[in-house]
Protein backbone atom coordinates (compact mmCIF):
# COMPACT_ATOMS: atom_id res chain seq x y z
CA UNK A 1 0.00 0.00 0.00
CA UNK A 2 1.21 3.52 -0.82
CA UNK A 3 1.11 5.96 2.08
CA UNK A 4 1.03 9.70 1.51
CA UNK A 5 3.32 11.73 3.74
CA UNK A 6 2.30 15.40 3.88
CA UNK A 7 5.89 16.54 4.55
CA UNK A 8 8.18 13.88 3.13
CA UNK A 9 11.87 13.94 3.97
CA UNK A 10 14.72 11.52 3.36
CA UNK A 11 18.36 11.25 4.36
CA UNK A 12 21.05 10.16 1.92
CA UNK A 13 24.81 10.15 1.84
CA UNK A 14 26.14 12.74 -0.62
CA UNK A 15 29.54 12.18 -2.25
CA UNK A 16 31.37 15.43 -2.92
CA UNK A 17 34.38 15.73 -5.20
CA UNK A 18 36.42 18.42 -3.48
CA UNK A 19 38.94 20.04 -5.83
CA UNK A 20 42.55 19.47 -4.79
CA UNK A 21 45.91 19.85 -6.45
CA UNK A 22 45.90 17.76 -9.60
CA UNK A 23 42.44 16.28 -9.12
CA UNK A 24 39.76 15.73 -6.52
CA UNK A 25 39.38 14.27 -3.04
CA UNK A 26 36.11 12.41 -2.53
CA UNK A 27 34.44 13.34 0.75
CA UNK A 28 30.91 12.67 1.91
CA UNK A 29 28.21 13.81 4.30
CA UNK A 30 24.70 12.78 5.32
CA UNK A 31 22.03 15.22 4.12
CA UNK A 32 18.35 15.28 5.03
CA UNK A 33 16.23 16.64 2.20
CA UNK A 34 12.61 17.77 2.14
CA UNK A 35 10.71 16.62 -0.94
CA UNK A 36 9.19 19.56 -2.80
CA UNK A 37 6.11 19.22 -5.00
CA UNK A 38 6.72 19.92 -8.70
CA UNK A 39 4.81 23.20 -8.51
CA UNK A 40 7.34 24.53 -5.98
CA UNK A 41 10.37 23.19 -7.86
CA UNK A 42 9.20 24.98 -11.01
CA UNK A 43 9.58 28.28 -9.15
CA UNK A 44 13.38 27.91 -9.03
CA UNK A 45 15.56 28.86 -11.99
CA UNK A 46 17.89 25.87 -11.92
CA UNK A 47 19.87 27.32 -14.83
CA UNK A 48 21.50 29.81 -12.47
CA UNK A 49 23.68 29.44 -9.38
CA UNK A 50 21.24 31.67 -7.51
CA UNK A 51 18.31 29.43 -8.41
CA UNK A 52 20.25 26.34 -7.34
CA UNK A 53 21.13 27.98 -4.00
CA UNK A 54 17.50 28.98 -3.42
CA UNK A 55 16.34 25.46 -4.29
CA UNK A 56 18.79 23.85 -1.87
CA UNK A 57 17.88 26.40 0.79
CA UNK A 58 14.34 25.06 0.52
CA UNK A 59 15.14 21.33 0.44
CA UNK A 60 18.17 20.86 2.72
CA UNK A 61 16.79 20.33 6.24
CA UNK A 62 19.81 18.93 8.07
CA UNK A 63 23.23 17.39 7.56
CA UNK A 64 25.75 15.39 9.51
CA UNK A 65 29.42 14.46 9.16
CA UNK A 66 30.67 18.01 8.53
CA UNK A 67 33.91 19.06 10.23
CA UNK A 68 36.17 22.10 10.30
CA UNK A 69 39.88 22.03 9.35
CA UNK A 70 40.83 20.72 12.83
CA UNK A 71 38.33 17.84 12.68
CA UNK A 72 35.78 19.45 15.03
CA UNK A 73 32.24 18.41 14.17
CA UNK A 74 30.09 21.32 13.00
CA UNK A 75 26.38 21.30 13.84
CA UNK A 76 23.76 22.15 11.25
CA UNK A 77 22.81 25.80 10.94
CA UNK A 78 21.27 27.88 8.17
CA UNK A 79 24.48 29.91 7.98
CA UNK A 80 26.62 26.79 7.49
CA UNK A 81 24.11 25.38 5.00
CA UNK A 82 24.30 28.61 3.00
CA UNK A 83 28.10 28.57 3.15
CA UNK A 84 28.22 25.00 1.82
CA UNK A 85 25.69 25.53 -0.96
CA UNK A 86 27.65 28.63 -1.96
CA UNK A 87 30.34 26.24 -3.23
CA UNK A 88 29.58 24.93 -6.72
CA UNK A 89 31.06 21.47 -6.12
CA UNK A 90 28.93 20.97 -2.99
CA UNK A 91 25.82 22.41 -4.63
CA UNK A 92 26.04 20.15 -7.69
CA UNK A 93 26.65 17.06 -5.53
CA UNK A 94 23.60 17.82 -3.38
CA UNK A 95 21.34 18.46 -6.35
CA UNK A 96 22.49 15.24 -8.04
CA UNK A 97 21.91 13.25 -4.83
CA UNK A 98 18.43 14.76 -4.33
CA UNK A 99 17.22 13.83 -7.81
CA UNK A 100 18.93 10.44 -7.81
CA UNK A 101 17.13 9.57 -4.57
CA UNK A 102 13.78 10.69 -5.96
CA UNK A 103 14.27 8.57 -9.06
CA UNK A 104 15.65 5.58 -7.17
CA UNK A 105 19.00 5.79 -8.93
CA UNK A 106 22.54 6.02 -7.73
CA UNK A 107 24.43 8.88 -9.37
CA UNK A 108 28.18 9.24 -9.17
CA UNK A 109 29.40 12.83 -9.09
Amino acid sequence: MFKIDQTPTFTHRVEIKVPSDGGHEVQDMQVTFRVLPDAEVEGFDMRTARGEREFLGAVVQDFDDVEDEQGKKLPYSHALRDRLIGLAYVRVAMINAYYAALMGKRVKN
